[in-house]
């Protein structure tokens, strides 16, 4: 179990640095050796490697989406 906490926990901090960066637009599904997996798409729309791994199809996606919704640019302060 503690290896798989590390994992997550260095999966979102990768994470954090690519939405950070603003090189980041989104996130979206794939499947590699019978796992679905979570990629990055940078601005020049190349992919990242797997950010991370599932056996499950529906928590890729749910993991996908949660990222994009991170990812999404926030609005300043002044645009109110």
């Amino acid at each position: 179990m503690t290896a798989k906490l590390a994992d997550t926990q260095l999966w979102q901090h990768n994470l954090a640095s690519l939405i950070r960066s603003r090189l980041f637009l989104r996130a979206e599904t794939g499947e590699s050796n019978g796992l679905y997996t979570v990629v990055g798409i940078y601005g020049d729309e190349t992919c990242s490697a797997p950010m991370a791994k599932y056996s499950d199809a529906r928590r890729a996606r749910d993991a996908a989406n949660l990222v994009n919704q991170l990812a999404k640019p926030s609005r300043s302060p002044e645009s109110n």
